[in-house]
């Protein structure tokens, strides 16, 4: 920082004290802050914490292929984990989903009680022969709407 405060100061003088504005915001503001941020980003320590949605868990860490339609698709794995493993967590987060932004729930991963709890509900969700049918009997897609009544 000291030399680039050095490097302004000297190319001021060249000039005769009239610095491009444009040259000048890129010097001091642009380049001096993207030191400051390197600098502060090389001090903080790095984060042990993994949160991930039950699908990219599945994928990523489990080596599962969790189609887009189907009997195991991706909408009832998420139904699967927040209906009988509702003990995992509740953390929600809006992430990018097939090109939508939309609120997914995230475990945190880096528990390994939380990760055997999502290895064990992946696991039992594919291996169940018709986990729809599963999820109707235990009342997942109930809507939780107040009915309203005129």
């Amino acid at each position: 920082m000291h030399n680039l405060v050095w490097a302004i100061k000297t190319l001021a003088e060249l000039t005769g004290g009239r610095l491009n504005p444009y040259m000048e915001q890129q010097f001091k503001k642009d380049y001096a802050g993207n030191l400051l941020a390197e600098h502060n980003r090389k001090l903080l320590t790095p984060s042990e914490e993994r949160w991930l949605g039950v699908v990219n868990f599945a994928e990523s860490e489990l080596g599962k292929k969790v189609p887009l339609s189907g009997a195991h698709y991706r909408g009832h794995l998420g139904t699967w984990v927040r209906t009988f493993y509702t003990h995992l967590g509740d953390r929600q987060e809006t992430r990018l989903v097939n090109g939508v932004q939309q609120p997914i729930y995230v475990y945190a991963c880096h528990d390994p009680a939380v990760a055997a709890g999502l290895t064990k509900a992946v696991e039992e969700f594919f291996a169940h022969p018709s986990p729809s049918a599963a999820l109707r009997q235990a009342g997942a897609f109930v809507s939780k709407k107040a009915v309203v009544t005129a």
